[in-house]
């Protein structure tokens, strides 16, 4: 049976403790009304005399990106993790992160957490949470 499944079936989680031997895995999703996945390739284009004028693209690499948008919700292990790391660079702005989507794949890997935001928006509105989280080379997948 074919389905069209909804966003919200795909799950994601953080690891909240990059520093101990074992992850410890907080669920992104209290809060959070938007992720936005993007895959940028890095190509190279070239004509070759045979091509008769025309070239061929290759990918030769990828940039794979989740950014996330929505709430502030404080006192959830996720969110609260991401906002300490608002002031951190290098290193420390370095975890690993987990995609399990809704026909059973997951993906997992390494990632830099960046574009910060824990707050703002109107006087009378939700705080506003945001940040992107960029995989270090290629991440797993499994079945």
């Amino acid at each position: 049976m074919n389905e069209f499944p909804l966003n919200y079936k795909n799950k994601y989680s953080i690891n909240i403790t990059p520093e101990g031997a074992e992850p410890t895995w907080a669920p992104i999703g209290a809060g959070i009304s938007n992720v936005d996945p993007s895959f940028d390739d890095e190509t190279d284009d070239t004509a070759y005399y045979d091509g008769e004028g025309f070239s061929s693209e290759t990918v030769t690499g990828i940039k794979a990106t989740l950014t996330f948008t929505g709430h502030r919700n404080y006192g959830d292990e996720a969110q609260d993790y991401i906002a300490s790391l608002a002031f951190e660079v290098g290193t420390k702005r370095e975890t690993a992160l987990k995609w399990e989507q809704p026909d059973g794949r997951v993906i997992t890997g390494p990632v830099t957490i960046s574009g910060i935001k824990t707050t703002g928006g109107d006087a009378n509105s939700k705080s506003e949470f945001e940040f992107t989280a960029t995989f270090n080379g290629k991440p797993q997948l499994t079945n």
